[in-house]
């Protein structure tokens, strides 16, 4: 579980087999791999042939799981290169899946939120998923002036690659837009920016 002092910020699960589902898929990335194979370890057969696991090895910290993942005999296993292609991916495997999936998704904070608008867009209720995070606290920042999403920001105020302007992040957490929302960091006094401290994550 992550613990910040912002307190919009999603409060994350530990990722455990859920008892209820008929068929299980899950999503990660790079270090998201950590506890996926842990839920994966902790599944009996049955619940292991009755899950599609959809990795990414993009990595903001360089880790990569896929040998442990492939020691698992699951349903099916699909590498993605990209995290953006593992977020299409389950797109596409929700759009056919049935009742009582259940779905699982670790890794950064911008991959669980980009994910969890996937699930949300299909119906899928808290009950039906878990998100743990892993690695990277970098944050996914979106433009209030252009709408430009950007990833892995660690500093307080950057240039938007949208628009261009100097934005200053907020510590606050849209789930609605699975972002922090960022603003002009000059907008009281054009060029006097504020000090571009390294993020509380």
């Amino acid at each position: 579980m992550l613990i910040t002092g912002i307190k919009s910020r999603p409060v994350y699960d530990e990722l455990t087999p859920m008892t209820s589902g008929l068929g299980h898929v899950t999503a990660a990335q790079g270090s998201g791999g950590k506890p996926l194979v842990r839920l994966l370890g902790e599944m009996n057969p049955d619940q292991l042939a009755a899950t599609t696991v959809l990795y990414s090895t993009e990595s903001f910290t360089g880790q990569n799981y896929l040998a442990d993942i492939q020691k698992f005999k699951v349903c099916g296993l699909i590498v993605f290169p990209a995290n953006a292609d593992a977020v299409r991916g389950l797109d596409a495997f929700l759009a056919t899946a049935k009742m009582g999936t259940r779905l699982y998704i670790s890794g950064s904070e911008g991959f669980i939120g980009t994910s969890m608008q996937v699930a949300t867009s299909y119906g899928m209720n808290r009950d039906e998923v878990l998100r743990e995070h892993a690695g990277s606290f970098s944050r996914r920042v979106w433009c209030a002036h252009c709408s430009h999403y950007s990833e892995n920001v660690t500093r307080r105020v950057f240039a938007c690659p949208g628009c261009e302007l100097n934005l200053i992040v907020r510590d606050h957490y849209s789930g609605r837009l699975a972002a922090f929302q960022g603003v002009k960091a000059d907008s009281e006094v054009p060029g006097e920016l504020p000090e571009n401290e390294e993020l509380d994550t």
